[in-house]
């Protein structure tokens, strides 16, 4: 009980209503690299940076669950599924919930992404969000897009960049809360064919500063890779490994948060038979 009561004072004070954790990072390999995925391309690029979609092909399906901070009333649950149609581009749809009862923060979206040659890939989100608090208060919702691109600079270099919430958006009450405008910028530099390194730095404009992370993967087997990351503001320390099989690749994290201890994940992607 206490450790719940520290984490929601230390949510209060750190955080406005509408705070960046709106936007939470989902999938196993990001949460191993410092969170680290702008510059990824995976079921998870969804809902991370929909333009990381363009690469896909035929259909992916993922699930995603996250106990942060060790705690029932702070799970973090994702789901989503990618289809890509020749000629045309990918289309996604996922889902996100965040919270309990007492409170909870959801997220559904529809992505749409397509590359314009290896320089280029573009992708579009729109999403619905919802607040949800405890009984004899409102929920509060509001509709948002995000917009997301990369780029295959070299053989080994990528960059991508994506923003959410661009346009300034009001949530459903009378008060005249607002989304933040949240910017995301990464790297990633395939060092060897079994080792590669991502950078992201991310900023919005209800938090001071800005947020660095960084984080490194080693493919250590043909079907078994090795992980860690680290993150600023917050300081977070994570580490993972990933199992692929044929068809199904598992993998699993963890986090340590400077004063709130720490989280496990665990996610699940399946890509079908290609056409």
């Amino acid at each position: 009980m206490k450790k719940i009561l520290f984490i929601a004072l230390w949510m209060l004070l750190r955080h406005p209503l509408w705070a960046t954790d709106l936007f939470r990072v989902s999938g196993g390999r990001a949460a191993a690299m410092g969170r680290t995925s702008v510059c990824e391309r995976s079921v998870w690029s969804l809902q991370n940076n929909p333009a990381g979609m363009a690469f896909l092909n035929s259909w992916h399906l993922g699930l995603y669950y996250e106990n942060q901070w060790l705690l029932r009333e702070t799970a973090f649950k994702a789901g989503a599924a990618i289809k890509s149609v020749p000629n045309v581009g990918c289309f996604g749809v996922s889902v996100q919930q965040f919270g309990g009862g007492q409170y909870s923060e959801s997220r559904l979206g529809l992505a749409y992404a397509r590359g314009f040659g290896p320089y280029l890939q573009l992708g579009l989100s729109a999403d619905y969000l919802l607040l949800h608090w405890g009984e004899g208060y409102p929920n509060r919702g509001a509709f948002s897009i995000s917009l997301g691109m990369q780029s295959q600079l070299t053989e080994r270099l990528r960059a991508g960049a994506c923003i959410f919430h661009p346009i300034p958006v009001k949530t459903a009450t009378l008060n005249g809360d607002q989304l933040p405008v949240v910017m995301r910028f990464g790297l990633a530099f395939q060092c060897v064919d079994d080792f590669v390194v991502q950078v992201d730095v991310e900023k919005d404009r209800l938090r001071s500063g800005v947020r660095l992370s960084g984080g490194f993967e080693y493919l250590l087997l043909k079907q078994f890779s090795l992980r860690a990351g680290i993150q600023h503001n917050p300081d977070i320390l994570s580490f993972g490994a990933a199992y692929s099989m044929r068809h199904l690749k598992v993998d699993v994290a963890a986090q340590m948060h400077q004063m709130l201890g720490a989280s496990v994940q665990i996610g699940i992607n399946y890509e079908f038979e290609r056409q």
